[in-house]
């Protein structure tokens, strides 16, 4: 059960993806609460391969942080990547990859479309008011949420 431990984040996912839409931000307290949970999983033996997860999330924080200094990610987004990366099984981190790009394809499709039709200035939703940006959480949150279903 490698899976286990994404499993148990998908309603923090689900959180991120809501916040993040609406608000465009990525709570501290959503990034602890799924750190807690990866060290929670660790110390439960859910993770037996812990050192190459940790060394995948490290990566991923300094290519992150690389991208942050760009601007091309925004903070909260590099923070939960190194928190979450460690979460999926190293050998899932490949299709991992590849449905994070794919979903934000699909995200910035769909969203450039709804910001079309609902979207504007006077909107609630931050997403659907700012032009250029796009809330990443979502496709880290659906990447997540879509890994250990198998498809």
């Amino acid at each position: 059960m490698d899976d286990l431990p994404l499993i148990l984040a998908a309603p923090l996912m689900a959180v991120m993806l809501w916040t993040d839409l609406r608000h465009m931000r990525i709570p501290n307290k959503l990034v602890g609460a799924v750190a807690a949970l990866g060290i929670g999983c660790a110390f439960a033996g859910l993770m037996p391969d812990l050192a190459p997860r940790l060394i995948a999330g490290a990566a991923v924080f300094a290519v992150g942080i690389a991208l942050f200094a760009l601007g091309m990610m925004g903070g909260g987004d590099v923070k939960m990547l190194a928190v979450l990366v460690p979460l999926v099984p190293p050998h899932d981190l490949p299709a991992f990859g590849m449905l994070l790009a794919m979903t934000m394809l699909a995200g910035a499709l769909l969203l450039a479309g709804v910001r079309r039709t609902v979207g504007g200035p006077d909107s609630a939703w931050v997403s659907l008011r700012v032009r250029g940006r796009y809330p990443l959480g979502v496709s880290i949150a659906a990447a997540a949420m879509i890994l250990p279903l198998g498809i």
